[in-house]
């Protein structure tokens, strides 16, 4: 109800905005008191709700293009500007009223986190700057689009979204257009969350806001920015407040403006009208810009996700499925078909689409219907498939058994799959690297050596198309079941495939050797690197150095990967770290993070394992130090190098620091484990009545049936016994 509340609040603004479309907008301090005399329904805005008596303006311009009779002295002003210029004069005194509103809980947030934030960037700079933050987005926007949605996410939780913009713009990171979608869809969730209707005003207020000003910067408006507002709109049921926010898209978005077709079809699900949802399926829209058939693409992949079996399967009628463009339109409908047992539908589409002389797409739709039944085993998906292509009179195409592959890797039925690939080297064709990839990253996940055996067969064939790529992970796989006679047998094949050997793939190899201790075989990888002429990377040195056990031979792997112009990597540092430690050379292992060269981004990872290490080679006093050094600093400690200083404490260590140490894991999986490992080091140090008080703290936190539990518990009994 709270929900359904705050939705005809919300309406209500919209509608008093239309209404007032023709007036001139009152002045901010009057605003509240002269909504609120609109009407009884608007009676909630004059109890001091500020940010409510503001926002209609900013839908004054909007409904200007919905009735041209209401211009009023917004058009007056504007004169003959766009609409997207109109707009954005009605966002504009909103954002002057909210500055006026939020500037000094703003400035105060914005003061507690550092002095120079509070100051504000003068307006001359402001598209100097818009201008090189977009520079600098689109020049790392792959690298950083992830951790920039993250970023802001964090930020405006702890800190509010005004304050968390201001951070970033006095960090000269000025918002790019993937920044401002993660901030509008931040405001939608926020709006979604939420039963105040308060709250989801001025949540969607910030929305339109940032609209504004990607629009005032030159940023394009695509579908990432637009489509989470129409799916609120939709999923509010706010009919006309939709064709308001339609109308603006609709001049404001450089892509084709057919895409809102399929926004409108799930308003009309939504509110479950059929005669609107009827009119959309047969009616062009109003400007004759787009044809019907590609409009009915987008009606029906809003059917197939509304669940509207009847409406899609009217449509599909008088639909030619021919002259469907777009290959995950096709996909979506025999999908859904799939789901919903649709088969003579299905069948008679198809033979439509073979007929037409698309046959490869007829062989790909096949496995998307097949792979969809309901309640079916990999073996009937399979049986469907083949009936399928048997019925049709077609060849299963590579791209539709790739996918079947892929299909049953992701069901874990890898050995079915080899079978599937099998089957297709006997019928001729080509085995791409992404099948091989598939299979080696399935079979990696179960290890069996028959299943290894297998693939390696299936690499000999002359219709397998692998990369480099591919031989990297056969090696790997190769060395991860130990079988390193397998390993220099993928070696010697590359020459049959015209590929030559890189670092990774002896990298591997070196790295299988360390591990099992076997040094020398491990330097005669290095040996044999350099004679096929492929020059070690910082990887081949940082296992070099990693496994050293002489100081004199640190230095030297150092020294010649310096000369060999290799730069160091995190891993080299981390390295020499471990290695220096382990000769016990602990103020050496130290001064490596006093290395100019070290980025300072990584100094808390790197004294992690500083701690790790000197912690595992007997050095308890200084690891603590450092320890104790980073949480008073609020740095973050990685929960195993923790686990390390349980692990590893002295016998007269006190269980409050250990407790301490476990509790700074409370949130991590590491948790448990931690927990009991201090457990056990009580029952060896006959300190176990001293752990009663700790284990009364988190039995609420302990599940019974948790396997780790379980384990843990055995070990303490084991200790116990012992």
């Amino acid at each position: 109800m709270g929900l359904r509340k705050a939705k005809h609040k919300l309406s209500a603004i919209f509608r008093v905005a239309m209404r007032n479309a023709g007036k001139k907008p009152p002045d901010a301090a009057n605003t509240s008191e002269a909504v609120a005399g609109e009407s009884l329904e608007m009676d909630f805005i004059g109890q001091g709700m500020e940010s409510w008596g503001s926002f209609p303006e900013i839908l004054l311009p909007l409904r200007s293009f919905i009735d041209p009779s209401n211009t009023g002295q917004q058009q007056q002003d504007s004169g003959g500007t766009s609409l997207a210029g109109v707009v954005s004069s009605g966002f504009v005194k909103y954002r002057e009223k909210k500055d006026d509103k939020d500037s000094s809980s703003s400035k105060k947030k914005t003061l507690e986190l550092s002095a120079f934030l509070s100051e504000k960037l003068p307006p001359s700079t402001k598209k100097q700057h818009v201008a090189r933050g977009r520079l600098q987005f689109e020049t790392f926007k792959k690298k950083q689009s992830q951790l920039m949605k993250k970023l802001s996410k964090g930020c405006a939780r702890k800190l509010g979204q005004e304050t968390t913009f201001e951070v970033l713009f006095k960090m000269g990171k000025e918002a790019g257009e993937r920044e401002y979608n993660a901030r509008i869809q931040l405001c939608i969730e926020n709006a979604r969350r939420s039963n105040d209707a308060e709250y989801v005003l001025d949540q969607v207020g910030k929305a339109i806001e940032y609209l504004k000003e990607m629009r005032q910067g030159g940023f394009s408006i695509k579908e990432a920015t637009y489509g989470p507002f129409f799916r609120y709109l939709v999923d509010m049921e706010m009919v006309e407040e939709f064709q308001i926010f339609k109308e603006f898209i609709r001049e404001a978005s450089p892509e084709p403006v057919e895409k809102l077709v399929y926004y409108e079809m799930l308003l009309w699900i939504q509110v479950n009208d059929e005669e609107k949802i009827h009119e959309l399926c047969y009616t062009v829209d109003d400007c004759g810009r787009i044809s019907l058939s590609i409009l009915q693409e987008y009606h029906l992949v809003a059917l197939c996700e509304k669940d509207r079996r009847e409406n899609l399967q009217n449509l599909l009628e008088i639909v030619d499925i021919t002259k469907v463009s777009s290959p995950e339109v096709l996909k979506s409908v025999f999908e859904y078909l799939g789901k919903s047992l649709l088969e003579s539908v299905a069948v008679k589409l198809l033979w439509k689409l073979r007929d037409s002389g698309e046959v490869e797409t007829v062989s790909n739709l096949i496995f998307s219907y097949a792979s969809c039944i309901p309640n079916s085993t990999v073996e009937d998906a399979i049986l469907k498939f083949n009936k399928l292509h048997e019925e049709l009179d077609i060849v299963s195409s590579s791209s539709s058994y790739e996918n079947l592959v892929n299909h049953l890797c992701g069901s874990n039925e890898v050995a079915t799959a080899l079978d599937v690939v099998e089957n297709m080297c006997e019928a001729g064709l080509e085995i791409s690297a992404n099948i091989l990839h598939s299979l080696l990253d399935a079979i990696g996940q179960i290890l069996e050596f028959d299943l290894v055996q297998r693939i390696h067969s299936i690499m000999s064939n002359k219709c397998v198309k692998p990369n480099s790529e591919t031989f990297r992970r056969s090696i790997s796989l190769c060395i991860r079941i130990k079988d390193f006679e397998g390993a220099y047998n993928m070696l010697g094949n590359l020459k049959n495939f015209n590929l030559a050997p890189n670092s990774s793939m002896y990298n591997s190899i070196m790295a299988g050797y360390f591990r099992e201790k076997n040094v020398n075989k491990a330097l005669m990888v290095l040996k044999e690197m350099k004679e096929a002429e492929v020059k070690p990377d910082s990887v081949t040195f940082s296992y070099l150095i990693n496994y050293c056990d002489q100081e004199e031979a640190i230095a030297e792997y150092y020294k010649e990967m310096k000369q060999a112009g290799v730069q160091a990597s995190k891993y080299i540092y981390m390295s020499l770290i471990k290695a220096y430690a382990s000769c016990r050379q602990f103020e050496k292992a130290k001064q490596v993070l006093m290395d100019q060269e070290v980025p300072t981004k990584d100094h808390n990872e790197l004294k992690s394992v500083l701690i790790h290490a000197l912690a595992s080679n007997g050095n308890i006093t200084d690891a603590l130090s450092i320890y104790k050094e980073m949480k008073e600093a609020g740095c973050h400690v990685d929960p195993k190098t923790i686990i390390t200083l349980i692990d590893h404490a002295d016998s007269n260590e006190e269980l409050t620091t250990l407790a301490q140490l476990a509790h700074k894991l409370h949130k991590s999986n590491y948790w448990i484990d931690g927990l009991f490992k201090i457990v056990v080091f009580a029952v060896r140090n006959n300190k176990s009545s001293s752990i009663l008080d700790l284990l009364k703290e988190t039995k609420n936190d302990l599940s019974k049936d948790d396997i780790a539990v379980e384990y843990w518990l055995e070990e303490v009994n084991s200790r116990n016994r012992a």
